[in-house]
């Protein structure tokens, strides 16, 4: 697959966004398989998706998305550059990607729905993706958002490097601190009953749904589930035992959350529905 020709989001499928998504997430492991296409390829692809590269950008949406590139180019290169990292079986760079294409479509989506349209918090939404999983060790937190911290911290330096003001580093922080799966209920129930708005809470979710929503399709979901088994077994995480089987898979898809308008017009809740035993 050469990576001039990847082309996640046919315009012929966006008529069904359930299609849409299936088919940038194929696209994305069959590379994944042959010939990766790189998460700089998958992050310019999600933006021109999203508009976001028009002449009338705001200074904050150009600083946010010159950190989200910057962040791509260094996932890469931390993989061919350090010797001494081994890459997640499932916190990979494919799951990163993943994410991209999910907050890709859910913002989109949110944004054709409430005919309001902020270039920044878009722009914010796949920094966010890009950085929630950043340097990903392959563990399991032993204290609350113990990784997500982590991530941040190395990300930090990247939107200081591109002046992304104080306003936007809190908020990013926020979001992927909250992306912490122990606290994925709470941020659900924070918007529980609430119109969408571009807004942290919001943000938070919409990140949320992204992280799990290829996990939760039955066309992936037990692919994915088969690299979470193998990134705990090498920890000896006593989950890795039952996270690939039928029963856990079917525990996985019981406890997911799903809140936004963008969620429904996906179908996803229905295509839980269907896998449940």
């Amino acid at each position: 697959m050469t990576h001039t020709h990847l082309n996640l989001f046919p315009t012929e499928k966006r008529a069904s966004w359930p299609d849409l998504f299936d088919h940038a997430i194929s696209v994305l492991h069959a590379s994944w398989e042959r010939d990766w296409c790189t998460l700089p390829v998958v992050l310019q692809q999600c933006i021109d998706f999203l508009s976001l590269t028009n002449d009338e950008q705001v200074l904050a949406t150009q600083q946010l998305l010159s950190a989200a590139r910057e962040l791509a180019n260094a996932a890469e290169l931390n993989c061919h550059d350090d010797s001494d990292y081994l890459e997640p079986k499932y916190h990979n760079r494919r799951h990163t990607a993943e994410v991209l294409v999910a907050i890709t479509l859910l913002t989109e989506i949110e944004s054709e729905i409430s005919r309001n349209r902020q270039l920044d918090w878009m722009a914010a939404a796949l920094l966010a993706a890009l950085a929630h999983d950043f340097q990903h060790t392959g563990r399991v937190n032993t204290k609350p958002s113990e990784i997500e911290q982590g991530s941040m911290q190395a990300t930090l330096p990247i939107l200081e490097h591109h002046n992304v003001s104080q306003e936007w580093q809190e908020c990013i922080t926020h979001v992927v601190h909250r992306s912490d799966f122990a606290l994925v209920a709470e941020n659900h129930q924070q918007v529980q009953g609430q119109a969408f708005e571009w807004s942290r809470q919001w943000l938070t979710v919409l990140l949320n749904e992204a992280d799990i929503l290829s996990s939760s399709v039955s066309t992936f979901g037990e692919e994915l589930g088969r690299a979470l088994a193998s990134e705990w077994q090498l920890i000896g995480f006593p989950a890795h035992e039952v996270v690939a089987t039928a029963k856990g898979r079917d525990a996985f898809l019981k406890s997911l959350h799903f809140s936004s308008n963008a969620s429904r017009v996906l179908q996803v809740q229905d295509r839980i529905q269907s896998q449940l035993l």
